[in-house]
């Protein structure tokens, strides 16, 4: 893509939807991970969600006590 269309379709500022990209998981700092999972609603896209039960510390935990709280949750296509 060159530099003139990628500026006119890229958003850039605070309200941007892409906040941060890694070219691949193990990439992605672990910390990341919990950030994700401590909002209001989760979802579950994809079939390679299962690395969060073994990089999350007490995943399983963290879900039954966020669906207690009411946090909302989906898994498409399941």
């Amino acid at each position: 893509m060159n530099n003139a269309l990628r500026s006119a379709t890229a958003s850039t500022g605070h309200d941007r939807e892409l906040v941060r990209s890694y070219p691949y998981r193990s990439a992605c700092p672990s910390d990341v991970w919990g950030e994700l999972i401590g909002g209001r609603e989760l979802l579950f896209a994809g079939y390679t969600n299962y690395f969060l039960w073994s990089q999350v510390p007490a995943f399983s935990e963290t879900l039954r006590q966020k669906a207690g709280e009411g946090c909302r949750g989906a898994v498409p296509g399941r």
